[in-house]
């Protein structure tokens, strides 16, 4: 009979976080912390420090102002004597978490903020007012999160009024869901945020002068480099329109544009791209909604733009193929 072999665990100590008791947690670069969020956890305390996923913090905003102080504490060492926060992972756990999480310039860069759950059991981000994370920080990452935006605010709100702030954010596999709201946004861009991905995302039910992705200041310039990959859009009354300004040089590829109908949300706005100070944005691969494939239908090109290689069925338009395959800007 062969002997019982215990295996060494997955996530050796040496990479999780420094200092810690667990052998839990997995960095994602040489430096970086793991802080554990769980407001249900018995043990969840904000005056725990967040190594330990079993007596983990209460708030996703006592994880980001913990990795504050850590990342303070080492640039004023001058030869950082402990890991930098840079390149840190907060995990959260499943729970409805009515928070105004607030990450500025002086927060580490390139952390990420991960949901621990799935869709049945949800990271739910919905506060009661205002909007549910405002980032103005460079390279953050936000994964598996379910943001259910208030109705004078966004799920997500990445500013951008000097210097680089949420330059190059990614926003992967999250839902936001407008719960039929007016005047609401899922992902706000204010300011001109560059090199923004939005990717496998899925936005619904945003009601009445609501949007789902949208920008609002360009008082810097207008956000360059969107990239919008593989997402869903349902239910909606509009889908990508600025309030203020527009895109340039950005892509939206490979996602779904439902067309809404009914006294809810019937879509007015799939895509609006005109208001780019120079336009040269692509719209490629993606299944377009609606019966009409003209600005009449809710779709607007910037006249730079490249609108090619796009399925609708309006192949009435001289501008849509007969095989339903879009070969310019809408009409």
């Amino acid at each position: 009979m062969l002997p019982l072999i215990r295996m060494q665990p997955w996530y050796p100590g040496q990479f999780g976080v420094a200092g810690s008791d667990t052998p839990l947690g997995l960095r994602t670069r040489s430096s970086g912390y793991v802080l554990y969020v769980d407001t249900d956890h018995p043990d969840a305390d904000d005056n725990n420090d967040g190594s330990n996923p079993n007596a983990p913090l209460a708030t996703i905003q006592e994880a980001v102002d913990k990795l504050y102080t850590i990342q303070a504490r080492v640039d004023a060492a001058g030869t950082p004597h402990e890991p930098s926060a840079v390149g840190s992972v907060i995990v959260v756990a499943p729970g409805t978490y009515a928070e105004n999480v607030t990450i500025d310039t002086n927060d580490p860069d390139y952390v990420t903020i991960m949901g621990g759950g799935n869709g049945k059991y949800p990271v739910i981000i919905a506060p009661a007012s205002g909007d549910g994370i405002t980032c103005d920080a460079y390279g953050w990452r936000f994964e598996g999160l379910h943001f259910q935006p208030a109705a004078d605010g966004a799920g997500i709100k990445l500013t951008r009024v000097s210097g680089a702030g949420a330059e190059g954010t990614d926003i992967v596999n999250c839902f936001f869901n407008g719960g039929w709201g007016t005047g609401l946004y899922g992902v706000e861009l204010n300011g001109a945020p560059a090199n923004v991905s939005i990717l496998g995302c899925r936005f619904a039910e945003f009601g009445t002068d609501s949007i789902c992705i949208t920008v609002t200041d360009t008082s810097t310039a207008d956000p360059y480099q969107l990239h919008v990959f593989g997402c869903t859009f349902q239910e909606s009354e509009n889908y990508i329109e600025p309030v203020a300004g527009g895109w340039n040089a950005s892509l939206i590829q490979g996602n779904l544009f439902a067309c809404a109908t009914g006294d809810l949300a019937a879509t007015d706005i799939y895509i609006d791209l005109r208001g780019g100070s120079l336009g040269y944005n692509m719209v490629t691969g993606n299944w377009l909604g609606g019966a009409d494939y003209s600005n009449i239908g809710g779709w607007y090109a910037h006249a730079q733009d490249f609108w090619a290689g796009n399925f609708h069925e309006d192949t009435a338009e001289a501008e849509v193929g007969d095989n339903g395959i879009t070969i310019d800007i809408p009409s």
